[in-house]
């Protein structure tokens, strides 16, 4: 008896130590498009492990303008799952151009009004305004003053003295642009780009670059996002943002789903969690500007105050236009 008892436990070994293996394979994988900041990336991955261990995310990330070029050039032949942390101008673009398929996900109603598109072929999860980052102590030493609104930055004192994320490449970059023409109008729009392009150093190839070469003593002025300047904060660096007098230019970092994607339901899945209260956090913790409600901290209420009108719909619309004209500008 005891023979073929210790036989029975002998056979069902193979069969337990295979069952992390069957549990290994089971894991169903995602491939998310996204334009997140890289060191954002593992914090977005272990919070939805935290709720799907069963879906594992594979990312392929690169800046805005890169991802959608890549996810229109795809649209017959679709590699993306779901879309992660990229500009809603960008994503309505994509929207008009039939590359999204509408999805609401969980809990859809418990975010800003402002950041969900009305068909529900995007959504945010957070937004960012476009602001002035400063050193202090470079301006300091170059004789200038800290400039408190855009019509500061267009005095030909701060000649050579800022850098920009590039519109064509950048989706902050090309922010910045939609939110002067929307903002302050067509005339005063183009005539206030025209007037900071001549104080222009060069343009950055990422919104996230102005931020780090101001933190890091390059540059006195860079056109970015507060929320780029933060991982540089905490090593008290001469730095500080200026939100400016006229109002400032915004987007959202958004998601959505791509029109024919290879697993849809593991997709549908990610994209509840992106809407969900764990995202809230992250937005909290990334810009203070969360959409979805109850997140945002009190500095981001008080930046989101600041913002310019922006329609995206119309922001798609005017794009190519908008960066036709600001090319010939940058070129000539």
């Amino acid at each position: 008896m005891q023979r073929r008892d210790g036989f029975a436990a002998l056979l069902a070994l193979p069969f337990v130590s295979a069952l992390p293996v069957r549990a290994a394979e089971a894991k169903r994988r995602i491939t998310v498009y996204t334009a997140v900041e890289p060191e954002w990336l593992a914090v977005y991955r272990n919070a939805f492990a935290a709720v799907r261990p069963d879906i594992e995310i594979t990312y392929v990330r690169a800046s805005g303008g890169p991802i959608c070029a890549r996810l229109l050039a795809e649209k017959d032949r679709v590699q993306a799952d779901a879309v992660l942390g990229v500009s809603a101008i960008a994503l309505e673009n994509l929207r008009a151009k039939g590359i999204l398929e509408p999805y609401a996900p969980h809990e859809v109603e418990k975010l800003n009004p402002k950041m969900v598109e009305k068909d529900n072929h995007w959504f945010g999860i957070n937004a960012w305004g476009g602001s002035v980052c400063v050193n202090t102590d470079l301006l300091r030493k170059k004789g200038l003053s800290v400039p408190r609104s855009w019509s500061d930055l267009l005095q030909s004192e701060f000649q050579d003295q800022i850098v920009m994320p590039n519109p064509r490449a950048s989706s902050t970059g090309l922010m910045f642009l939609h939110g002067f023409v929307q903002g302050f109008g067509e005339k005063k729009g183009w005539e206030v780009i025209e007037k900071l392009h001549a104080n222009m150093l060069f343009y950055a190839a990422s919104g996230a670059r102005p931020a780090a070469m101001a933190a890091q003593g390059e540059i006195p002025i860079g056109l970015s996002a507060a929320a780029f300047l933060k991982p540089f904060l905490k090593y008290k660096t001469p730095v500080s943002v200026v939100q400016p007098e006229e109002g400032i230019a915004w987007d959202a970092e958004a998601c959505a789903l791509p029109r024919g994607c290879p697993h849809p339901q593991e997709a549908k899945a990610f994209l509840d969690f992106c809407a969900g209260p764990a995202v809230g956090q992250i937005a909290a913790d990334f810009s203070g500007i969360a959409a979805r409600e109850g997140f945002s901290t009190e500095e981001g209420k008080r930046i989101a105050e600041r913002f310019l009108p922006m329609d995206f719909a119309r922001a798609a619309k005017d794009k190519d236009v908008i960066l036709a004209r600001w090319y010939a500008l940058a070129t000539r």
